[in-house]
């Protein structure tokens, strides 16, 4: 029985991440990327290809991400793929004098569907690892 719901939740997982989308923008380039519409945000949407350089080269993505940031009053949201790191919402990260970063990153909960549009990063499918977790000890 242990084995089978792993299985079932392993294949659950490597669909996501083998079709895995994000918003991929930023307000610096584009105002757009600044709300929390999926409609509005629906041109940023693109498929998170495996890294071609650095350290995490051939990596695939694992979820996507949203940093919302200010730095000496200047405000801006960068939404990308995560290819490391783990589900966040909120994460406060402060830096030198004037620099203040909101970090949410979350997994998607469809395929193709990037869960990058708003702050709450929830998802069945980190509950469902939890479970696999405890099942498989």
């Amino acid at each position: 029985m242990r084995a089978a719901c792993f299985i079932l939740l392993a294949s659950l997982a490597l669909g996501v991440s083998a079709n895995l989308s994000c918003y991929q923008c930023t307000t610096n380039e584009n105002p757009t990327c600044g709300v929390n519409d999926e409609s509005a945000l629906a041109a940023f949407k693109k498929v998170c290809e495996p890294l071609s350089e650095g350290s995490l080269k051939g990596t695939a993505a694992i979820g996507c991400r949203k940093i919302s940031q200010n730095v000496e009053g200047v405000s801006s949201t960068i939404r990308e793929c995560a290819y490391s790191g783990e589900n966040v919402d909120g994460w406060k990260k402060t830096g030198n004098h004037g620099i203040q970063l909101y970090y949410y990153q979350c997994e998607n909960e469809q395929s193709g569907t990037p869960c990058n549009s708003i702050g709450n990063v929830f998802s069945p499918l980190s509950i469902l690892t939890l479970i696999a977790i405890y099942l498989l000890q």
